[in-house]
């Protein structure tokens, strides 16, 4: 299923890597069983029922989407990406030297995939490069936009820290996220993950980059299904898109070509 929707973002936030991108298989569960903290499981529980219901993330296997963050001056940064959860694959197309980039791997062995900057393709030191920032662009994207169905990763530590009520009164239920050592990209980050206990829905984080970092918040809004699972289109600051999804699909099978090299 697929919808494409513009946004208007009016600052800028620099990205947070989430964990590293190992395979995922349909035999995952979305039982909140795993979890060591019973608060934490009876909150994933719920949320999955809200945004994933039968096993809806486990039938997610084909994600494509545009992350697109706003600059200070008003201009916008934007990578397209295609992701086959089951078996790896991905696809990231961005801009290099203003010509389209299109770079193909899989995430267990990033380096052994393709890169082709203006349609040719490039080798060596030139493609070792760009094929690790395309890696680091598919794990940080993508965690900002598939995080809460990320909570039970392998290496992933979870913590219930309670009701918190914000100055606005609202009143939300805490679980914090962090990651063991050698666990992704940026394992000293850390994020709160504010859930309304009223939708179920994960509809604010807190990021912090390191151990004494103040929080990064931005509020997860503008929920939609897209194929078996809701994701949230927004990000917002203070009222204020900073990254946001205009091109969201999601579908239970990889459709037909979406991995081949380009042609022409």
């Amino acid at each position: 299923m697929m919808r494409t929707r513009v946004a208007i973002a009016v600052s800028f936030l620099l990205a947070a890597c989430g964990p590293g991108g190992s395979e995922e298989s349909p035999g995952t569960t979305d039982s909140g069983a795993r979890f060591d903290d019973q608060e934490v499981a009876r909150v994933h529980e719920r949320m999955m029922q809200v945004i994933a219901p039968d096993r809806g993330w486990e039938r997610a296997r084909y994600l494509e989407f545009q992350w697109t963050v706003a600059r200070p001056d008003g201009s916008t940064l934007a990578r397209t990406h295609r992701w086959d959860r089951w078996e790896g694959h991905a696809r990231v197309e961005d801009q290099a030297a203003g010509q389209p980039r299109i770079s193909i791997f899989n995430t267990n062995d990033p380096a052994a995939g393709r890169v082709w900057v203006g349609g040719q393709e490039l080798s060596g030191e030139a493609a070792a490069e760009a094929l690790t920032s395309a890696y680091r662009a598919h794990i940080n994207d993508s965690y900002w936009l598939v995080m809460p169905y990320k909570w039970s990763d392998p290496g992933v530590l979870t913590r219930y820290l309670g009701e918190q009520t914000d100055e606005s009164g609202r009143r939300w239920e805490v679980v914090e996220l962090s990651f063991g050592e050698g666990i992704g990209l940026t394992p000293q980050n850390r994020y709160h993950a504010f859930i309304n206990p009223e939708t179920g829905r994960m509809e604010r984080w807190h990021h912090f980059p390191d151990a004494d970092a103040d929080p990064a918040p931005s509020d997860w809004v503008d929920w939609q299904q897209y194929g078996p699972i809701e994701l949230a289109e927004n990000r917002m600051v203070n009222g204020n898109p900073r990254i946001f999804f205009p091109h969201l699909r999601v579908e239970t099978e990889v459709p037909a070509g979406a991995f081949d090299p380009p042609t022409g």
